[in-house]
């Protein structure tokens, strides 16, 4: 589960996979060396990417306690990933307030575009 916390889906199963084929393989001592070059990337056609900065966001973390704030943006986060979910949406990073997510992956999303500005709209809505 931990994997799934941070990554998508399909690059989790991706690692996962390499990882129980590397343990379970007899490889000679040279081989079995742990080796983190491989790279889980992949090129992705017609995708768009939704960044969302919440306005006001440093003026509202000087008026709440750090416990307030977490409790603040983990319950807007949490519709912002439910919003997404409903629109299509991947997240794919927080970063403070900043909340990124993309449409048209891992499976490519004829709608990507409308799927990203409806999360938009949607956000404001939550807000």
């Amino acid at each position: 589960h931990l994997l799934l916390s941070v990554l998508p889906r399909y690059i989790a199963m991706e690692l996962k996979t390499e990882i129980v084929k590397r343990l379970s393989a007899k490889c000679s001592a040279e081989e079995n060396r742990p080796n983190f070059h491989s790279l889980y990337v992949r090129q992705h056609k017609d995708v768009s990417i939704l960044y969302a900065d919440i306005v006001g966001f440093t003026h509202l973390s000087s008026t709440c306690t750090p416990e307030e704030l977490v409790a603040v943006l983990n319950k807007l986060f949490g519709r912002f990933d439910d919003i997404a979910k409903k629109n299509g949406c991947l997240r794919i990073k927080i970063l403070g307030d900043c909340y990124y997510c993309v449409s048209g992956l891992p499976d490519p999303i004829s709608l990507h575009a409308r799927n990203c500005v409806q999360m938009g709209l949607d956000m404001c809505t939550a807000i």
